[in-house]
């Protein structure tokens, strides 16, 4: 009698065992999924810098950012660059350079600081009114129309339409410059330039 209690003991605790390993395996399997799915999802994250003044609704599809976004941000970039005053023009300009695309940071960042260096000269204040933005999301080119004011001293030296461009590119969901240029004249350089350059390789 003893030894059948013993036996049925043995069995029922050999019973539990398997039970027991096979509870980690389960809890071990779900555990490495989990930290796989985990994994994957962080490596799909991106960190999107909404541009002030956005009211409307956007989307952002991988890199992929719609003409909404991309028209804010313009608004944003041209009251950076086109519209300063001499106490504001340096400050301003160094919040402009954080959204130019590395390879465009040292051009920018040297064409910027040339042009702060003469508005302090000069004591150049200017005022860009914004008309017009034309975005091609397809070429990454925006076309940006309105009238610029320039004085110094409250004094009015230009009145005049202007028409600037902007090259721009999309990584993992932000918006960076590329080129800043004032005519189609360096639209047209700086084309031929890149086309040369491709040719070179």
């Amino acid at each position: 009698m003893k030894l059948y209690k013993y036996l049925n003991d043995k069995a029922k605790h050999k019973g539990e065992n398997r039970l027991l390993k096979f509870t980690i395996l389960i809890i071990g399997t779900v555990t490495l999924i989990n930290t796989g799915v985990m994994l994957k999802a962080l490596s799909y994250q991106r960190v999107v810098i909404m541009p002030p003044g956005l009211q409307e609704k956007t989307t952002i599809e991988g890199n992929k950012l719609d003409e909404i976004y991309v028209s804010t941000f313009v608004r944003y970039i041209s009251s950076l660059a086109f519209s300063y005053t001499p106490a504001s023009a340096r400050r301003q300009f160094d919040e402009l350079l954080l959204h130019f695309d590395p390879s465009a940071y040292p051009q920018g960042k040297t064409t910027f600081y040339n042009l702060a260096e003469k508005i302090a000269e000069t004591q150049l204040t200017q005022v860009f009114y914004v008309t017009k933005i034309s975005v091609n999301t397809e070429t990454k080119k925006i076309e940006i129309e309105g009238t610029k004011r320039q004085y110094i001293d409250d004094r009015k030296i230009e009145d005049d339409k202007k028409t600037y461009y902007i090259d721009y590119t999309i990584l993992n969901g932000r918006f960076f410059i590329l080129s800043i240029t004032e005519s189609m004249a360096e639209v047209v350089q700086q084309t031929q330039d890149k086309t040369t350059a491709q040719k070179g390789k």
